[in-house]
């Protein structure tokens, strides 16, 4: 997948932001990044479009600027040339994706249909964008539907919300869902509501819960010996593996020490590469070493930093 998509895929929300005011370009850049999304669409319909992107690309260089609801060459051409590094089109434009593609620049273009969708895997696209006026016509994108088109990205019509911020980033194939910075806030200039709002969108997203700790024991009979305490204590079921035994589904118990002075914290998400970023945008290292895949997809990882004693990792759910 092109770099820009698949940066875009990592952090896995796509604020959009409609700017009738140029002095609002720079606050809310801070706000979303403050809130841990390095990423927006500005529709060019707005009035202070094109300079608010400009000032936001070159005060933000880090930060993903995309053009949105581009309907002409022209009108991507007028986004490209203010700095835009993204297009998303509301309907399915041959001209304007033909434009993206002979300039390499990566574009979203809008499907209605299925028909849409097949021709947009014609032209080679890595990802569409689920308009709401496919939604209208009755085109839902189904669980199964993102199943079929594996081999395809997808931005769904409805944006993040707590029903779905589970089963989203269980598709390996939704590049990103949408956050609609609304336009009240933005008269009002309530850039920290929105920052907060950010921040809460993709916390709800990563889903982080705490699932269990282990304690590092220096033998097997010790590891033995703690678990068997919990389970005549409390209840927990004493559960034997290769390297630890459980008492419980919340208790670990070490025979050979692991990772941390005392042990451990596992910390459950619905994404842990997306997790991983949000981390990483946010100052914090890992231990990539500590790297655990299955199919070639990541399921565990360490942060670098004790926590306390207690080594801290990301667990998949």
């Amino acid at each position: 997948m092109n770099e820009i998509l698949n940066r875009i895929q990592k952090i896995g929300i796509m604020p959009v932001a409609v700017l009738d005011d140029v002095k609002n370009a720079v606050p809310l850049a801070e706000a979303l990044c403050g809130g841990g999304i390095h990423c927006v669409v500005i529709p060019l319909s707005a009035n202070a479009a094109e300079e608010s992107i400009r000032i936001m690309t070159e005060r933000f260089p880090k930060m993903l600027i995309g053009a949105g609801g581009i309907l002409t060459t022209e009108q991507a051409g007028l986004a490209v040339n203010a700095g835009a590094k993204f297009i998303v089109t509301p309907e399915f434009s041959s001209s304007v994706v033909t434009y993206c593609i002979g300039r390499a620049i990566p574009v979203i273009p809008g499907v209605s249909t299925p028909d849409d969708v097949e021709t947009a895997i014609s032209f080679g696209l890595d990802a569409v964008n689920v308009s709401s006026a496919g939604q209208d016509r009755g085109f839902h994108m189904s669980q199964s539907m993102y199943s079929s088109y594996n081999h395809i990205n997808f931005i769904p019509a409805d944006g993040i919300n707590e029903k779905n911020s589970s089963s989203y980033p269980a598709f390996d194939n939704i590049l990103a869902c949408r956050m609609v910075v609304e336009q009240d806030l933005l008269q009002a200039g309530a850039f920290e509501k929105i920052r907060d709002l950010t921040t809460k969108a993709i916390k709800t997203m990563l889903g982080f819960e705490f699932t269990h700790i282990g304690i590092n024991l220096s033998n097997d009979a010790e590891a033995d010996k703690t678990a068997g305490i919990f389970e005549a204590m409390f209840g927990f079921q004493k559960i034997s593996g290769a390297g630890s035994l459980f008492a419980g589904t919340a208790i670990e118990c070490m025979k050979p020490p692991c990772f941390g002075t005392k042990g451990h914290i596992a910390i459950a998400t619905n994404s842990i590469v997306r997790a991983k970023n949000y981390f990483e945008a946010a100052g914090y290292k890992f231990n990539e070493a500590s790297a655990k895949f299955n199919h070639n997809k990541m399921i565990v990882i360490y942060f670098e930093e004790e926590v306390g004693g207690f080594a801290v990792h990301l667990l998949q759910r």
